[in-house]
């Protein structure tokens, strides 16, 4: 399997609309890569930039070595699962695979073998001589990729190819497509905008914003240390928790009340200002200057995993319980904050609140129990840690 490298991938339409922003990353031999984002931040575009469906404005496209700028899809060793299958309804499964061989002019006996082996890998085999329209979703994915798998490429790129699915269909296949990756020890690029379907099938995730990468990283590196709020609201489901807070005196002040702790967050950014400052200086002495001048950046957002609050009389935050949503063996509660507009969501035991006898409408008090993520005016990140002020009391005179 070949490495496939992006180096300032830009696409640009008529009128000046940017689609992709400066793309740089590098998918590597046997890596399943995640590209995940917001409808119309350029996933698609980004992939199809890859296949050769759309051309490059502007960056280079190396594929295994090879400058793919100008290549034909058909010379770049890649090959696409498309979101809607893209059958041909007047072939068997058996034609629909091998179309493309025969294109090819390869000879028949390596063309059976080949769509015989990828039928058996997928479990189709029963299925070569029926028509598109007699299968189910399911094995019309199947039908696909077994399309793609034929023709042996360097990477195979797959386009939201489970969006048409059921749910339960949905876990089935992601199973399947990471089995067979595995297998075949396959270089992947895989677009969706499902982010559980992302962090359950990537080696590394890429979070695209607006044509740019947001973050680039393991899945649990994303979870865990979000580089910006965009990303928190994104990765995590339900979403994480993102609180407005206001600085004053050395202090995070919340809705509320309740103070938060900054002196460990001001000491983080002393540090990482001082070594972005020395990085600067080696390269651009005029810029390091001025950025040496700038205030220390203040938190203006906090954020905690619904996750990581549970029930304790003791606990930080007073809410009004508004609505619960059973899931099973957990639940999500979703509490008013005084001086929150949206709802502050947690993820707790069923058991837990069926044992306190809960109902929409209790007042009940939340404590963290995880940690703390503040990020700063431009919703960058500043720090993963933080405690709150353990005398809440204090807290509300002080607001006074």
């Amino acid at each position: 399997m070949a490495t496939l490298t992006c180096r300032q991938l830009v696409k640009t339409y008529k009128g000046g609309q940017r689609a992709v922003d400066g793309i740089d990353l590098t998918l590597e031999p046997g890596e399943l890569m995640v590209v995940v984002g917001p409808s119309g931040c350029g996933k698609s575009t980004f992939l199809r930039m890859v296949a050769g469906l759309e051309t490059i404005s502007d960056g280079e496209l190396e594929i295994g070595g090879r400058l793919a700028n100008q290549l034909e899809p058909a010379q770049r060793g890649v090959a696409m699962v498309f979101q809607n299958y893209a059958l041909y309804p007047h072939m068997s499964v058996f034609d629909n695979m091998a179309y493309a061989l025969k294109l090819q002019k390869r000879p028949r006996e390596e063309i059976t073998r080949r769509v015989c082996e990828a039928a058996a890998l997928l479990g189709i085999e029963a299925l070569l001589e029926r028509r598109p329209r007699q299968l189910s979703g399911g094995q019309r994915q199947r039908v696909a990729m077994g399309r793609a798998i034929v023709r042996e490429p360097t990477v195979f790129l797959f386009d939201e190819p489970l969006s048409n699915l059921d749910a339960a269909l949905r876990v089935q296949m992601r199973l399947e497509i990471r089995r067979l990756q595995q297998r075949l020890g396959a270089s992947m690029l895989y677009v969706t905008h499902d982010q559980v379907e992302a962090m359950t099938l990537a080696d590394r995730l890429v979070v695209l914003r607006d044509g740019r990468i947001e973050q680039i990283g393991t899945p649990m590196s994303l979870f865990e240390t979000p580089a910006s709020c965009f990303v928190a609201r994104f990765i995590g489901s339900p979403a994480m928790n993102l609180l407005p807070v206001t600085q004053a005196d050395g202090r995070a002040r919340l809705p509320g009340g309740l103070i938060l702790d900054t002196e460990a967050l001001e000491n983080d950014a002393r540090e990482t200002e001082a070594l972005e400052t020395q990085t600067r200086a080696k390269a651009e002495p005029e810029t390091a200057a001025l950025a040496d001048a700038k205030a220390p950046k203040r938190a203006a957002t906090l954020g905690v995993r619904p996750e990581h609050l549970r029930l304790d009389p003791q606990g930080e935050f007073a809410v009004t319980l508004e609505m619960i949503e059973r899931l099973g063996v957990d639940a999500l509660v979703y509490c008013r904050l005084p001086g929150l507009d949206a709802p502050l969501t947690a993820r707790l035991p069923l058991a837990t609140l069926e044992a306190a006898a809960l109902r929409e409408g209790s007042e009940i008090r939340l404590a963290v129990d995880g940690p703390l993520h503040l990020f700063d005016a431009e919703e960058q990140r500043l720090a993963r840690r933080a405690r709150l002020a353990a005398d809440t009391s204090a807290a509300q005179s002080s607001v006074a």
